[in-house]
């Protein structure tokens, strides 16, 4: 079964309104995550229905879409954490934004695991987080850094990231790792389905 013509068609139009934000700014980049949030939420969709029906993940109807995993663990898994890892250790730019994420967690500049619903911070998740993102396996690897992008983005959408200037410094690496793992979850797409 091919990948449907609509997907195509959502992939070049979000990429392409996420690549046209290049200024340095705020707007910017509050612009630039959303619109790869709603891309990459498109495709991890895609690949977690595409794992259901190979029967290599199961879906529990009645809890309806398993939204962070779709995010961190299906989507990996559908791309390969091998594959993943490879790119986060290989690519300059995930290598740069990863430590610096980490750093960011490390220095508390950036609390990314808030509470619900104050949206506190929770330092102790915050110091995991880092921990598992330094690690050298894969799949653990993998999951946190798609877990920490997972983490801002619903903070993003449920209010609880205010529109700061200091914000650039986070949402400039999450962009640029997440726009890599879209380009990268996108390509599996295209030739598996």
């Amino acid at each position: 079964m091919a990948l449907h013509p609509h997907v195509q068609d959502f992939y070049r139009e979000w990429l392409g309104k996420a690549d046209n934000y290049q200024e340095e700014n705020l707007s910017s980049y509050f612009n630039k995550a959303f619109s790869l949030f709603t891309l990459y939420n498109k495709l991890y969709a895609e690949a977690t229905f595409i794992l259901a029906r190979n029967g290599e993940i199961t879906l529990n109807e009645r809890r309806g879409f398993p939204d962070r995993k779709g995010a961190t663990e299906y989507a990996p898994k559908f791309m390969g954490h091998d594959h993943l890892m490879n790119i986060f250790s290989n690519d300059q730019e995930c290598t740069s934004s990863i430590s610096e994420l980490i750093e960011h967690i490390n220095i508390e500049n950036f609390y990314i695991k808030l509470s619900m619903p104050y949206g506190e911070r929770q330092p102790n998740k915050d110091r995991d987080l880092a921990q598992r993102m330094r690690s050298t396996g894969a799949k653990t690897k993998v999951e946190a850094v798609l877990d920490l992008i997972y983490s801002v983005r619903c903070n993003m959408f449920h209010g609880n990231k205010q529109f700061d200037q200091v914000q650039v410094a986070l949402l400039k690496p999450v962009t640029i790792i997440i726009r890599k793992v879209i380009v990268e979850l996108y390509r599996k797409l295209s030739v598996e389905v």
